[in-house]
């Protein structure tokens, strides 16, 4: 009976301690034991559930292992906080919403520090580039500089001013510097330039006569205003008669004068001239152009040794009082006495006031020209001014009318 009753309450206990509604004598394993961790999967509860409100991050912060019994926490399981500002190691439990919002500010400060950084760099990266934009641009704009046309001349010329009369020619003005030289006009109505610089008054006004370097677009001006002579007027030295420019035994040239060849009024005056000729049947062509100074010098001097200063005189000029000089005159075909008569020479009588010219030392004028008569010489005044003279003759009845008469004025060697 004894023996019975023992089995008994033992079933009894040992269902009781099943039930945890007693204990059964056993302590609960410590965190030294070997058991698996499996043992104890229902002896601890998430806690918390009230931070579902929260952001998925806060709320995985907050969650706490509660244990169901009483027995104490152990002491030694403790973990690493993410948080600077305090060294001391924060439990599971004890992490609270103050120290929650204090890490997420530190997040946001961590973050905005990193943004700032950011916007740090790429504003110094901007200011890198833009820097680096300043100076290709600066760069490029220089480089175009250099090749654009400058504002100012930078060309110096012996001068830079002109004063002249319709029909003037004004000599080159001197280039300092070596260059690749382009002549050209603003107003081609006032005055022309050939391509030696030589400038030729056309009519009243002012324009500006350029120089420039086809390389590297430098310049050079001259201010040019004309203006329309009446009587006698000199100017640089030359001397001018109603705007025609004269040379002669009283009015000489200075030994500067230099136009550099026939003028190219001159020049394509005669080409259409010896066209014109050649249209008829009839060859002429330039014996004897443009002589400078110092060439009528040399000329000048061997007829006064061969035939003496007298004589010389009457067909040759002294240096300055030539028309050669003037780069307006051209002796044709046959310079002498064996020219006059000639077909060609009848013919370029006849015709050449048509192309701006004049014989400019008549037959029986010996007294008012100062020279012998030469059929060959012929002087170009335009065909306005030759028309002119050639019907004040016909208009006076004085055929063989020249340059000293139609103005008045005189040619005799002081």
């Amino acid at each position: 009976m004894k023996m019975k009753t023992k089995r008994m309450l033992a079933v009894i206990t040992a269902l009781c301690c099943m039930a945890g509604t007693v204990s059964c004598g056993r302590t609960l394993p410590n965190s030294n034991d070997d058991s698996d961790s499996s043992d104890n999967s229902n002896e601890f509860s998430v806690a918390g559930d009230e931070a579902d409100g929260i952001e998925t991050s806060e709320k995985e912060e907050q969650l706490t292992l509660v244990p169901r019994t009483t027995a104490a926490p152990k002491s030694a399981e403790t973990v690493a906080t993410d948080t600077a500002e305090t060294s001391n190691p924060v439990s599971l439990v004890t992490r609270s919403k103050e120290e929650i919002d204090k890490i997420k500010n530190n997040k946001k400060t961590t973050a905005a520090a990193k943004t700032s950084k950011t916007t740090k760099a790429k504003t110094t990266a901007a200011s890198t580039s833009s820097a680096s934009s300043t100076t290709t641009t600066t760069t490029t704009k220089e480089s175009a500089e250099t090749t654009t046309t400058p504002q100012t001349p930078t060309i110096q010329l012996s001068y830079t001013s002109a004063e002249i009369v319709a029909g003037q020619t004004k000599a080159y003005a001197i280039v300092s510097g070596t260059y690749d030289e382009e002549w050209s006009t603003s107003d081609a109505n006032v005055a022309t330039v050939d391509q030696y610089g030589n400038i030729t008054a056309v009519g009243e006004g002012s324009c500006k006569i350029r120089v420039t370097d086809k390389n590297t677009k430098e310049f050079g001006e001259i201010a040019v205003t004309v203006k329309k002579m009446q009587g006698i007027q000199q100017i640089d030295g030359i001397t001018y008669v109603d705007g025609v420019l004269i040379a002669n035994k009283t009015y000489a040239l200075p030994r500067s004068y230099n136009p550099g060849g026939l003028t190219p009024e001159t020049y394509n005056a005669f080409q259409s001239l010896v066209q014109a000729a050649a249209n008829d049947g009839y060859s002429l062509w330039n014996a004897s152009g443009f002589r400078s100074y110092e060439t009528q010098e040399q000329i000048y001097n061997n007829y006064v040794y061969t035939h003496g200063q007298a004589t010389a005189d009457t067909f040759s000029a002294r240096p300055g009082h030539s028309e050669h000089q003037t780069g307006m005159a051209i002796d044709v075909n046959n310079p002498s006495d064996s020219f006059n008569g000639t077909p060609e020479a009848i013919w370029l009588k006849e015709h050449c006031v048509d192309y701006g010219f004049i014989i400019r030392y008549p037959e029986g004028k010996q007294d008012i020209t100062g020279y012998k008569y030469e059929s060959w010489h012929i002087r170009y005044v335009g065909v306005e001014m030759a028309k002119k003279i050639r019907d004040k003759g016909i208009e006076i009845g004085n055929y063989n009318i020249t340059l000293e008469e139609y103005f008045g004025i005189n040619s005799k060697y002081n």
